[in-house]
Protein backbone atom coordinates (compact mmCIF):
# COMPACT_ATOMS: atom_id res chain seq x y z
CA UNK A 1 0.00 0.00 0.00
CA UNK A 2 0.71 3.45 -0.18
CA UNK A 3 3.80 4.51 2.04
CA UNK A 4 2.78 6.92 4.73
CA UNK A 5 4.25 10.33 6.21
CA UNK A 6 6.48 8.77 9.40
CA UNK A 7 4.86 9.76 12.44
CA UNK A 8 7.03 11.80 15.30
CA UNK A 9 7.92 9.80 18.47
CA UNK A 10 9.33 11.37 21.81
CA UNK A 11 12.99 10.52 22.56
CA UNK A 12 14.23 9.48 25.37
CA UNK A 13 15.21 13.73 26.29
CA UNK A 14 12.03 14.43 25.10
CA UNK A 15 13.16 15.58 21.43
CA UNK A 16 11.19 14.50 18.47
CA UNK A 17 12.63 11.63 15.46
CA UNK A 18 11.27 11.30 12.46
CA UNK A 19 10.37 7.92 11.12
CA UNK A 20 8.23 4.69 12.24
CA UNK A 21 9.11 4.96 15.80
CA UNK A 22 12.72 6.22 14.92
CA UNK A 23 15.11 7.18 17.91
CA UNK A 24 17.45 10.12 17.30
CA UNK A 25 20.69 9.41 18.18
CA UNK A 26 22.49 8.96 22.14
CA UNK A 27 20.96 6.66 24.61
CA UNK A 28 18.50 4.03 23.75
CA UNK A 29 16.45 1.56 25.87
CA UNK A 30 17.38 -1.84 26.94
CA UNK A 31 14.58 -3.12 24.36
CA UNK A 32 15.77 -1.35 21.67
CA UNK A 33 19.29 -1.66 22.52
CA UNK A 34 19.02 -5.46 22.04
CA UNK A 35 17.49 -5.73 18.74
CA UNK A 36 18.70 -6.07 15.23
CA UNK A 37 19.53 -3.43 13.40
CA UNK A 38 17.44 -4.57 10.88
CA UNK A 39 14.77 -6.43 12.09
CA UNK A 40 11.98 -5.98 9.33
CA UNK A 41 14.43 -7.34 6.86
CA UNK A 42 15.83 -10.64 9.18
CA UNK A 43 12.13 -11.14 9.47
CA UNK A 44 11.63 -10.81 5.71
CA UNK A 45 14.72 -13.08 5.39
CA UNK A 46 12.36 -16.26 7.63
CA UNK A 47 9.58 -15.31 5.76
CA UNK A 48 11.22 -15.70 2.81
CA UNK A 49 12.82 -19.19 3.91
CA UNK A 50 10.00 -20.55 5.51
CA UNK A 51 8.42 -20.06 1.92
CA UNK A 52 10.94 -21.73 0.17
CA UNK A 53 10.81 -25.06 2.39
CA UNK A 54 7.12 -25.14 2.00
CA UNK A 55 7.42 -24.74 -1.85
CA UNK A 56 10.12 -27.78 -1.42
CA UNK A 57 7.83 -30.04 0.83
CA UNK A 58 4.26 -28.99 0.21
CA UNK A 59 3.97 -27.22 -3.66
CA UNK A 60 0.78 -26.81 -4.16
CA UNK A 61 0.00 -25.54 -0.63
CA UNK A 62 -1.40 -21.74 -0.67
CA UNK A 63 0.71 -21.29 2.24
CA UNK A 64 3.76 -20.94 0.06
CA UNK A 65 2.61 -17.63 -1.22
CA UNK A 66 1.20 -16.57 2.15
CA UNK A 67 5.09 -16.63 3.21
CA UNK A 68 6.28 -15.41 0.45
CA UNK A 69 3.79 -12.55 0.56
CA UNK A 70 4.11 -11.90 4.19
CA UNK A 71 8.05 -11.57 3.34
CA UNK A 72 7.44 -8.88 0.74
CA UNK A 73 5.23 -7.15 3.02
CA UNK A 74 8.39 -7.18 5.65
CA UNK A 75 10.34 -5.66 3.51
CA UNK A 76 8.71 -2.77 2.61
CA UNK A 77 7.74 -2.05 5.93
CA UNK A 78 11.73 -1.89 6.23
CA UNK A 79 12.06 -0.02 3.05
CA UNK A 80 9.21 2.84 3.60
CA UNK A 81 10.48 3.53 6.89
CA UNK A 82 13.93 3.88 6.94
CA UNK A 83 14.80 4.87 2.88
CA UNK A 84 11.95 8.13 3.24
CA UNK A 85 15.15 10.50 4.63
CA UNK A 86 17.76 8.01 3.39
CA UNK A 87 16.21 7.44 -0.44
CA UNK A 88 13.74 10.03 -0.65
CA UNK A 89 13.60 9.63 -4.90
CA UNK A 90 13.52 5.76 -4.28
CA UNK A 91 10.72 6.07 -1.61
CA UNK A 92 8.58 8.32 -3.88
CA UNK A 93 8.54 5.83 -6.70
CA UNK A 94 7.66 3.20 -4.63
CA UNK A 95 4.92 4.94 -2.67
CA UNK A 96 3.81 5.82 -5.95
CA UNK A 97 3.71 2.68 -7.26
CA UNK A 98 1.58 1.52 -4.53
CA UNK A 99 -0.95 4.17 -4.82
CA UNK A 100 -1.69 3.55 -8.34
CA UNK A 101 -1.40 -0.10 -7.85
CA UNK A 102 -4.68 -0.20 -4.85
CA UNK A 103 -5.84 2.71 -6.65
CA UNK A 104 -6.60 1.04 -10.12
CA UNK A 105 -7.32 -2.00 -8.45
CA UNK A 106 -9.72 -0.43 -5.72
CA UNK A 107 -11.29 1.45 -8.83
CA UNK A 108 -11.76 -2.05 -11.08
CA UNK A 109 -13.04 -3.80 -7.80
CA UNK A 110 -15.76 -0.99 -7.17
CA UNK A 111 -16.82 -0.83 -10.43
CA UNK A 112 -17.16 -4.94 -11.80
CA UNK A 113 -19.16 -4.93 -8.56
CA UNK A 114 -21.40 -2.43 -9.35
CA UNK A 115 -22.05 -3.64 -13.09
CA UNK A 116 -22.63 -7.27 -11.67
CA UNK A 117 -24.94 -6.27 -9.15
CA UNK A 118 -26.96 -3.92 -11.54
CA UNK A 119 -26.94 -7.01 -13.99
CA UNK A 120 -27.22 -9.83 -11.43
CA UNK A 121 -29.40 -8.76 -8.49
CA UNK A 122 -28.00 -8.14 -5.09
CA UNK A 123 -26.07 -10.63 -4.34
CA UNK A 124 -23.55 -11.46 -1.80
CA UNK A 125 -20.68 -12.34 -3.85
CA UNK A 126 -20.95 -9.16 -6.04
CA UNK A 127 -21.56 -7.11 -3.17
CA UNK A 128 -18.32 -8.74 -1.57
CA UNK A 129 -16.46 -7.14 -4.70
CA UNK A 130 -17.99 -3.78 -4.43
CA UNK A 131 -17.04 -3.66 -0.80
CA UNK A 132 -13.68 -5.32 -1.31
CA UNK A 133 -12.99 -2.12 -3.93
CA UNK A 134 -14.64 0.26 -1.60
CA UNK A 135 -12.35 -0.84 1.39
CA UNK A 136 -9.17 -0.60 -0.70
CA UNK A 137 -10.25 3.25 -1.54
CA UNK A 138 -10.75 3.65 1.98
CA UNK A 139 -7.68 2.82 2.99
CA UNK A 140 -6.18 5.59 0.38
CA UNK A 141 -8.28 7.93 1.68
CA UNK A 142 -7.15 7.45 5.24
CA UNK A 143 -3.58 7.19 3.97
CA UNK A 144 -5.04 11.17 2.96
CA UNK A 145 -6.30 12.00 5.98
CA UNK A 146 -3.33 10.96 8.13
CA UNK A 147 -0.99 13.09 5.54
CA UNK A 148 -3.01 16.57 6.24
CA UNK A 149 -3.62 16.23 9.86
CA UNK A 150 -0.41 13.60 11.20
CA UNK A 151 -0.30 12.32 14.94
CA UNK A 152 1.96 9.61 16.85
CA UNK A 153 -1.00 7.15 17.34
CA UNK A 154 -3.17 7.62 13.91
CA UNK A 155 0.52 7.35 12.71
CA UNK A 156 1.17 4.15 14.25
CA UNK A 157 -2.47 2.99 13.20
CA UNK A 158 -2.23 4.34 9.27
CA UNK A 159 1.35 1.58 9.38
CA UNK A 160 -0.59 -1.43 10.51
CA UNK A 161 -3.47 -0.46 7.96
CA UNK A 162 -1.47 -0.05 5.28
CA UNK A 163 0.59 -3.27 5.84
CA UNK A 164 -2.67 -5.32 6.42
CA UNK A 165 -4.44 -4.12 3.32
CA UNK A 166 -0.39 -4.47 1.36
CA UNK A 167 -0.57 -7.39 2.45
CA UNK A 168 -4.01 -8.95 1.37
CA UNK A 169 -3.47 -7.00 -1.86
CA UNK A 170 -0.39 -8.54 -2.72
CA UNK A 171 -1.80 -12.21 -1.79
CA UNK A 172 -4.73 -11.66 -4.21
CA UNK A 173 -3.19 -10.47 -6.78
CA UNK A 174 -0.72 -13.76 -6.42
CA UNK A 175 -3.92 -16.16 -6.29
CA UNK A 176 -5.61 -14.44 -9.40
CA UNK A 177 -2.28 -15.00 -11.20
CA UNK A 178 -2.43 -18.34 -9.88
CA UNK A 179 -6.08 -18.82 -11.20
CA UNK A 180 -5.31 -17.29 -14.66
CA UNK A 181 -2.05 -19.81 -15.23
CA UNK A 182 -4.02 -23.12 -14.19
CA UNK A 183 -7.11 -21.99 -15.91
CA UNK A 184 -5.21 -22.09 -19.03
CA UNK A 185 -3.97 -26.07 -19.19
CA UNK A 186 -4.65 -28.54 -21.08
CA UNK A 187 -6.53 -31.39 -21.21
CA UNK A 188 -4.80 -35.10 -20.31
CA UNK A 189 -3.78 -36.52 -23.05
CA UNK A 190 -5.32 -39.43 -24.01
CA UNK A 191 -8.39 -38.51 -21.89
CA UNK A 192 -10.95 -41.47 -21.77
CA UNK A 193 -13.75 -39.44 -19.52
CA UNK A 194 -14.90 -35.88 -19.19
CA UNK A 195 -15.85 -34.98 -15.44
CA UNK A 196 -18.05 -31.85 -16.11
CA UNK A 197 -18.82 -29.99 -12.88
CA UNK A 198 -22.00 -28.93 -12.36
CA UNK A 199 -23.09 -24.93 -11.77
CA UNK A 200 -26.09 -22.94 -11.30
CA UNK A 201 -29.22 -23.77 -13.84
CA UNK A 202 -31.23 -21.08 -15.78
CA UNK A 203 -35.15 -22.55 -15.12
CA UNK A 204 -34.42 -26.13 -16.35
CA UNK A 205 -31.05 -25.20 -18.55
CA UNK A 206 -27.56 -24.71 -18.09
CA UNK A 207 -26.80 -21.49 -16.99
CA UNK A 208 -23.98 -19.69 -18.65
CA UNK A 209 -21.10 -20.98 -16.41
CA UNK A 210 -22.18 -24.30 -17.08
CA UNK A 211 -23.02 -24.02 -20.58
CA UNK A 212 -19.36 -22.98 -21.19
CA UNK A 213 -18.12 -26.04 -19.32
CA UNK A 214 -20.05 -28.19 -20.97
CA UNK A 215 -18.78 -26.46 -24.33
CA UNK A 216 -15.50 -26.86 -23.52
CA UNK A 217 -16.16 -30.82 -22.44
CA UNK A 218 -17.26 -31.13 -26.22
CA UNK A 219 -14.08 -29.50 -27.57
CA UNK A 220 -11.98 -31.90 -25.70
CA UNK A 221 -14.15 -34.63 -27.33
CA UNK A 222 -13.67 -32.98 -30.68
CA UNK A 223 -10.16 -32.63 -30.55
CA UNK A 224 -9.02 -35.93 -30.21
CA UNK A 225 -7.14 -38.20 -32.51
CA UNK A 226 -8.98 -39.98 -35.68
CA UNK A 227 -9.92 -43.41 -35.35
CA UNK A 228 -10.29 -42.94 -31.42
CA UNK A 229 -13.68 -44.24 -29.49
CA UNK A 230 -15.45 -40.94 -28.22
CA UNK A 231 -14.76 -39.61 -24.30
CA UNK A 232 -17.29 -40.94 -21.89
CA UNK A 233 -19.23 -37.83 -20.56
CA UNK A 234 -19.96 -38.20 -16.72
CA UNK A 235 -22.16 -34.82 -15.83
CA UNK A 236 -21.89 -34.56 -11.86
CA UNK A 237 -24.57 -32.21 -9.99
CA UNK A 238 -27.28 -32.66 -7.54
CA UNK A 239 -30.47 -30.60 -7.47
CA UNK A 240 -30.05 -27.54 -5.32
CA UNK A 241 -32.91 -26.16 -3.54
CA UNK A 242 -33.32 -23.50 -5.60
CA UNK A 243 -33.86 -25.95 -8.69
CA UNK A 244 -36.44 -27.40 -10.19
CA UNK A 245 -34.53 -30.46 -11.48
CA UNK A 246 -30.76 -31.94 -11.09
CA UNK A 247 -27.90 -29.98 -12.62
CA UNK A 248 -26.60 -33.77 -13.71
CA UNK A 249 -29.96 -34.35 -15.75
CA UNK A 250 -30.10 -30.13 -17.20
CA UNK A 251 -26.41 -31.57 -18.17
CA UNK A 252 -27.26 -34.41 -19.88
CA UNK A 253 -30.21 -33.64 -22.14
CA UNK A 254 -27.61 -30.56 -23.46
CA UNK A 255 -25.12 -32.92 -24.67
CA UNK A 256 -27.59 -35.18 -25.94
CA UNK A 257 -29.35 -32.14 -28.05
CA UNK A 258 -25.32 -31.39 -29.23
CA UNK A 259 -25.79 -34.97 -30.68
CA UNK A 260 -24.13 -36.73 -28.12
CA UNK A 261 -25.50 -40.63 -27.79
CA UNK A 262 -26.82 -41.15 -24.43
CA UNK A 263 -24.26 -44.31 -23.46
CA UNK A 264 -21.27 -41.99 -23.74
CA UNK A 265 -22.94 -39.97 -20.99
CA UNK A 266 -22.94 -41.03 -17.41
CA UNK A 267 -24.84 -39.07 -14.67
CA UNK A 268 -23.58 -38.03 -10.94
CA UNK A 269 -26.55 -36.46 -9.51
CA UNK A 270 -26.36 -36.78 -5.80
CA UNK A 271 -23.49 -34.23 -5.46
CA UNK A 272 -24.00 -30.59 -4.09
CA UNK A 273 -20.58 -29.50 -3.61
CA UNK A 274 -16.98 -29.91 -5.60
CA UNK A 275 -15.29 -32.25 -2.97
CA UNK A 276 -18.65 -34.62 -3.34
CA UNK A 277 -18.55 -34.03 -7.46
CA UNK A 278 -15.18 -35.40 -7.50
CA UNK A 279 -15.56 -38.33 -4.73
CA UNK A 280 -19.03 -39.87 -6.87
CA UNK A 281 -17.90 -39.08 -9.96
CA UNK A 282 -14.28 -40.61 -9.35
CA UNK A 283 -16.19 -43.79 -7.63
CA UNK A 284 -18.43 -44.52 -10.52
CA UNK A 285 -15.71 -44.08 -13.32
CA UNK A 286 -13.40 -46.42 -11.53
CA UNK A 287 -15.87 -48.84 -11.10
CA UNK A 288 -17.08 -48.94 -13.99
CA UNK A 289 -13.87 -48.42 -16.49
CA UNK A 290 -10.36 -49.47 -14.44
CA UNK A 291 -7.33 -47.38 -15.92
CA UNK A 292 -9.06 -44.67 -17.30
CA UNK A 293 -8.18 -41.27 -17.90
CA UNK A 294 -10.00 -38.51 -17.14
CA UNK A 295 -9.74 -34.63 -17.40
CA UNK A 296 -12.02 -32.79 -14.80
CA UNK A 297 -13.84 -29.18 -16.85
CA UNK A 298 -15.01 -26.39 -14.28
CA UNK A 299 -15.11 -22.98 -14.89
CA UNK A 300 -11.04 -21.14 -15.05
CA UNK A 301 -11.23 -19.54 -11.90
CA UNK A 302 -12.36 -22.66 -10.06
CA UNK A 303 -9.48 -25.08 -11.33
CA UNK A 304 -6.84 -24.37 -8.44
CA UNK A 305 -9.04 -24.85 -6.14
CA UNK A 306 -10.80 -28.05 -7.73
CA UNK A 307 -7.18 -29.07 -7.92
CA UNK A 308 -6.65 -28.62 -3.57
CA UNK A 309 -9.64 -29.94 -2.91
CA UNK A 310 -8.85 -33.04 -5.63
CA UNK A 311 -5.58 -33.89 -3.37
CA UNK A 312 -7.64 -33.69 -0.15
CA UNK A 313 -10.40 -35.95 -0.78
CA UNK A 314 -7.42 -38.25 -2.45
CA UNK A 315 -8.46 -37.59 -6.09
CA UNK A 316 -5.51 -37.18 -8.37
CA UNK A 317 -7.74 -35.89 -11.27
CA UNK A 318 -6.18 -33.52 -14.55
CA UNK A 319 -8.38 -30.24 -14.21
CA UNK A 320 -8.66 -27.44 -16.97
CA UNK A 321 -11.24 -24.56 -17.08
CA UNK A 322 -13.90 -23.50 -19.02
CA UNK A 323 -13.81 -19.58 -20.28
CA UNK A 324 -15.19 -17.17 -18.10
CA UNK A 325 -16.64 -13.42 -19.15
CA UNK A 326 -14.36 -11.05 -18.39
CA UNK A 327 -16.78 -9.24 -16.26
CA UNK A 328 -17.53 -12.17 -13.79
CA UNK A 329 -13.96 -13.41 -14.16
CA UNK A 330 -12.92 -10.89 -10.87
CA UNK A 331 -15.75 -11.56 -8.61
CA UNK A 332 -15.26 -15.13 -9.37
CA UNK A 333 -11.75 -15.05 -8.73
CA UNK A 334 -12.26 -13.16 -5.49
CA UNK A 335 -14.65 -15.39 -4.52
CA UNK A 336 -12.20 -18.88 -5.08
CA UNK A 337 -9.84 -16.27 -3.25
CA UNK A 338 -11.98 -16.34 0.00
CA UNK A 339 -12.54 -19.96 -0.55
CA UNK A 340 -9.35 -20.87 -0.67
CA UNK A 341 -8.08 -18.92 2.30
CA UNK A 342 -11.20 -20.63 4.43
CA UNK A 343 -10.31 -23.87 2.87
CA UNK A 344 -6.86 -23.63 5.42
CA UNK A 345 -8.05 -21.08 7.45
CA UNK A 346 -6.22 -22.10 10.70
CA UNK A 347 -2.42 -22.54 9.56
CA UNK A 348 -3.25 -19.71 6.89
CA UNK A 349 -4.72 -17.03 9.51
CA UNK A 350 -1.85 -18.56 12.06
CA UNK A 351 0.80 -17.25 9.60
CA UNK A 352 -0.69 -13.56 8.71
CA UNK A 353 -0.91 -13.07 12.06
CA UNK A 354 2.82 -12.99 11.87
CA UNK A 355 2.88 -9.77 10.08
CA UNK A 356 2.20 -8.17 13.55
CA UNK A 357 5.83 -8.51 14.18
CA UNK A 358 7.13 -6.47 11.28
CA UNK A 359 4.38 -3.85 11.82
CA UNK A 360 5.69 -3.62 15.47
CA UNK A 361 9.02 -3.10 14.86
CA UNK A 362 8.49 -0.63 12.03
CA UNK A 363 6.41 1.46 14.37
CA UNK A 364 8.62 1.07 17.92
CA UNK A 365 11.85 -0.79 16.75
CA UNK A 366 13.76 1.92 14.88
Amino acid sequence: MAGSRPCKVRGPAGGEASGYGERPGGRESGAVRHMPEYPEYLTAVVFAVGGVVNAVLAPHRFSTAVLFCLAVTSAGLGVASRSAAAHPAIATVLTVAALLVAFALGLLLLADGVLLVRRYGPQAALLATGGAGFALLAVLGLDAVFHAVGGEAFGALVVAVNATAGYLTLLFLVFAGYAFVRGRRTPLPGTTHVVVLGAGLDGDRPGPLLTRRLERALAIDAARAPDTPGVVFVVSGGQGEDEVRSEADAMADYLRGRGVAADRIVREDRSVNTGQNLRFSAALVGDTHPGHRATVVTSCFHVYRTTLLARRVGVPVHVVGAPTSPAYWLAATLREFAAVLWLDRLPLVGLSMLLAVPVATAVFGH
